[in-house]
């Protein structure tokens, strides 16, 4: 049974698409058609179901699909044998929330790189709750998101720190150079806000009503790195990770509030499907953000 067979019928899985998976593995679409032909002669039974354009996968095929992800497990945990970092090849699919790509991840990528050098790297941004959708689909091998403890008994953290969540403004803000605002007078301002669902929003909306304040949203955005640029440009105030505005608020392009109010926490975390093996270069993008960052809680 080639291993080339069986990982093409993976991506072909994930993707659900013939196209898609010969586009991303380099392959002519005829040769992911013969390969998943050859792998289900091997095995003596059809892994797809093919109505008109659109396949999914047969009983069986979905039952194939966690030996097969075992399979490529072995084949990358044989292949690391006796070989330094440089030497390793293979694939790291990561999710990440869109403010950890820019406040964090991006300036240790090329560190990263340039120790696995020969490992691909995939990065997919989304929001927390699709991209741990996507890892128990097996779509991504490792999570790095903002979110409550994890408490899902099929998920295993790997790296969790707590995060505070603060109030930021314009430079020439009203409130910019005050000390110790109430609350109360924060909700009198226009907010650019970060997407409904997410934690930031919630919070934000929470301690407004325990307030008997309204929250006073002009624009709704989930991107963090254009809602900054805005808060820059005097839209609004904003409520977000710390850890999102440190580099903007060291320059001094906006300004951290001094506001009175009930610390705010939540928790970025690395996550991944107990069920994946994490391989060396997994392990390697953790220690990085380790290193980067203070840690908090480490589990095995």
């Amino acid at each position: 049974m080639d291993i080339k067979n069986i990982k093409t019928f993976v991506r072909v899985a994930e993707l659900k698409n013939f196209t898609k998976a010969a586009q991303e593995l380099n392959y002519v679409q005829s040769t992911v058609t013969m390969q998943i032909q050859l792998l289900e002669k091997e095995l003596g039974f059809p892994l797809f179901d093919r109505v008109g354009k659109k396949i999914s996968l047969t009983d069986l095929g979905r039952e194939f699909l966690s030996y097969a992800y075992e399979i490529i497990h072995i084949f990358e945990k044989a292949e690391t044998i006796n070989k330094n970092d440089t030497e390793i090849k293979g694939s790291l699919r990561i999710g990440i929330s869109e403010s950890l790509l820019f406040s964090v991840l991006n300036d240790l990528l090329p560190d990263f790189k340039n120790k696995y050098k020969n490992v691909n790297i995939s990065i997919k941004t989304g929001h927390t709750f699709e991209l741990l959708e996507q890892i128990k689909q097996n779509q991504l091998d490792i999570i790095y998101v903002s979110k409550s403890k994890n408490s899902d008994p099929d998920i295993n953290c790997y790296y969790l720190k707590k995060e505070r969540l603060v109030f930021v403004a314009p430079l020439d803000h009203p409130l910019s150079k005050a000390k110790k605002v109430p609350l109360e007078e924060v909700f009198k301002h226009e907010f650019v806000v970060t997407e409904k669902e997410g934690i930031c929003y919630s919070r934000l909306k929470e301690m407004a009503a325990q307030n008997g304040c309204s929250l006073l949203d002009v624009v709704e955005i989930d991107s963090v790195a254009v809602l900054i640029d805005l808060v820059k440009n005097g839209m609004g105030l904003a409520f977000l990770p710390e850890y999102a505005v440190k580099k903007q608020v060291n320059k001094k392009e906006i300004v951290l509030l001094d506001v009175e109010y009930p610390a705010q926490y939540y928790y970025s975390q690395i996550l991944c499907h107990k069920s994946r093996w994490l391989s060396p270069w997994a392990k390697g993008f953790v220690s990085l953000i380790e290193q980067a960052r203070v840690q908090t809680k480490k589990h095995p």
